[in-house]
């Protein structure tokens, strides 16, 4: 009886443990760059960082989204275009804990294989999900504005 009640309370230690989880920073080193949150003021329009050539179809053009802002933190894009394709998404802004440490990389994966803003939440950060996507879009739309 008294190995049994050892075991249970185990149990619950290691389940509340799992429970209470919080995961740590998650490092992409794939094609898409993360750099440092900002903490300078937010943008609220599209901007374009790089001067448009529109004389070469493989020209590199760099737009940013807009900066949304939500209850786990601000997200904010910048795209790298090379011709019509995406080659790069940096976030700008990004919330610094919680779900969004591993939903972010995965949306950019997401983003980049799918070459658009149309692509799914990510399940239990879909606050962030959807702000990730409207700075996407914001930045895209920049680009075709061009």
């Amino acid at each position: 009886m008294k190995k049994t009640i050892f075991v249970v309370a185990l149990s619950i230690a290691g389940f509340i443990a799992v429970w209470r989880f919080e995961p740590g920073p998650v490092h992409n080193t794939a094609a898409v760059a993360q750099a440092p949150s900002s903490t300078s003021a937010p943008s609220t329009s599209a901007t374009s960082t790089a001067p448009s050539t529109s004389a070469s179809p493989d020209a590199t053009v760099t737009t940013q989204g807009t900066a949304e802002s939500g209850r786990y933190g601000t997200v904010q894009v910048q795209v790298t275009f090379t011709g019509s394709r995406i080659s790069v998404i940096t976030l700008l802004q990004a919330p610094d804990d919680g779900r969004a440490l591993t939903a972010l990389p995965r949306l950019q994966e997401e983003a980049m294989q799918a070459q658009s803003a149309d692509i799914d939440t990510v399940t239990g950060a879909t606050e962030t999900s959807e702000s990730y996507k409207t700075s996407l879009q914001a930045a895209i739309d920049a680009k075709g504005n061009r």
